[in-house]
């Protein structure tokens, strides 16, 4: 087939650019690129629609078409240039060469706006056998939509399937990725975003052991949004934003650079702090690792709402420095399937804590329970069910408590109270005294048994 070039003045008169997967030169079509304005038809390096080749594009025309997406003059005031979007429809796109996504003859002070979806992620497929990174985009460009394909890596050659290092400042660039799902991932992170404002992933799906690497332009500056699911045991690391917020299926979590404020919901992961983190709040979720919470930085505040532990809560892996949790504030820890220590790091260091809501015998080292055997027999247990700056209580199990001596018997708190502590219930039979350290129980010199419960409040 000689090289064929046909007048078309389709874009003129459409919203999009369309690609096919389907043309004359792939068999699967009678039609060039199906009709469609770029395709496995298409010319490579084509500077517009409906140039075909030999010799063909590289990259099922992708590659051509965001090419001359870029020429658009399409000027918004507030976006700056916006790029024709790109309509990738239903079918499988070989890619063999690398795709860049550049900015044309555009000045690179200019803003521009980029759209590439597809027909959904079920429907549209972007195979690529090529080596290095799959899709590069020029970090020019500042506002980013992907969305409704599958990018797949068969040969697992690929180091990066979409990559996008901005050169764009605070409040200039801002990502939005939904629906993108993988199935046969690359040998690195899938995607790789850096110097990001403001940033919103919704139904991003990989079996990858590496699924997103995304760090924003400052702890204290840009938001973060990942909803749903990164699915089947994949790692995000984050950072430099001063609000994320994330959600979904995780093998691990890594916060690699500092932020402001972490907020984790409904996740099925742990989570590695290696950069500090002002406030972090984990809620509704399954904190599963050994440890689950690894802390390598430090954490001014750390709340966890009605979440399911299972294995140690709270460990690092850096053990040859020290690191500080401000304030650990726990509310509830719930339906937990594996009982195991509280803390295995003895580097780091809890300033205070805030517990409420723990039910009993949580975990077998929980820093506000502790059980002591008798003195003759049976066991005293110590449960703070509540312990905050301003409130304090410990609900004290006695359980066929025996002291056949003389000698009084004393049990210090797990944690004391820090100014006041009275008892406020006894019906043990025991003679049971306080202070803000412990309890005295007083002998009772006999071989009575004696169970119940003593309530210890205050402050």
């Amino acid at each position: 087939m000689s090289q064929n070039y046909i007048p078309q003045t389709v874009i003129q008169t459409k919203p999009y650019i369309t690609v096919s997967a389907e043309g004359i030169s792939n068999g699967l079509s009678d039609t060039f690129n199906d009709g469609a304005d770029f395709g496995p038809d298409t010319l490579l390096n084509a500077a517009s629609p409906n140039q075909y080749g030999p010799p063909y594009t590289q990259t099922s025309g992708i590659q051509e078409a965001m090419n001359y997406s870029a020429t658009s003059q399409l000027y918004s005031p507030i976006e700056g240039y916006i790029f024709y979007p790109i309509r990738l429809l239903a079918g499988n796109f070989e890619v063999s060469a690398p795709i860049t996504y550049g900015i044309g003859n555009h000045s690179p002070s200019d803003s521009f706006s980029m759209h590439v979806e597809g027909s959904g992620y079920v429907m549209t497929d972007i195979t690529y056998t090529g080596t290095g990174t799959a899709i590069t985009i020029d970090s020019n460009i500042n506002n980013i939509y992907l969305g409704n394909f599958t990018i797949d890596n068969p040969n697992q050659t690929a180091n990066t399937m979409i990559y996008w290092d901005s050169a764009k400042g605070i409040d200039e660039n801002a990502l939005t990725i939904e629906n993108v799902n993988n199935g046969e991932p690359t040998s690195s992170y899938l995607m790789y975003f850096n110097n990001v404002f403001i940033a919103s992933i919704r139904n991003f799906i990989t079996p990858s052991s590496y699924g997103m690497y995304i760090n924003g332009t400052g702890y204290n500056q840009g938001f973060l949004y990942m909803q749903n699911q990164i699915w089947a045991g994949a790692t995000t690391t984050v950072g430099n934003f001063y609000f994320a917020e994330i959600s979904g299926d995780f093998q691990q979590i890594i916060v690699n650079n500092p932020m402001t404020m972490l907020k984790v919901t409904n996740v099925n992961s742990g989570v590695t702090f290696n950069a500090p983190v002002d406030t972090v709040l984990i809620e509704n979720s399954v904190l599963s690792g050994n440890p689950a919470l690894i802390i390598n930085a430090d954490i001014q505040y750390m709340k966890l709402l009605s979440d399911t532990v299972s294995g140690v809560l709270i460990g690092s892996t850096n053990t040859t420095t020290n690191y500080t949790i401000g304030v650990l504030s726990i509310d509830g820890l719930y339906n937990v399937y594996l009982h195991g220590a509280f803390s295995n790091a003895s580097n780091v260091k809890i300033n205070a804590y805030d517990f409420r809501n723990i039910p009993s015998g949580t975990y077998t080292s929980m820093p506000t329970q502790s059980t002591t055997n008798g003195t003759t027999a049976g066991t005293v247990s110590m449960n703070a069910v509540e312990f905050r700056a301003e409130y304090k209580k410990y609900v004290i199990t006695f359980s066929g408590y025996e002291n056949d001596t003389t000698t009084n018997q004393t049990i210090n708190f797990p944690l004391p109270f820090s100014s006041y502590a009275v008892i406020t219930g006894n019906n043990t039979g025991l003679t049971v005294s306080t202070t803000t350290t412990g309890i005295t129980i007083t002998a009772p010199n006999s071989t009575a048994t004696f169970s119940g419960i003593v309530i210890v409040e205050g402050y």
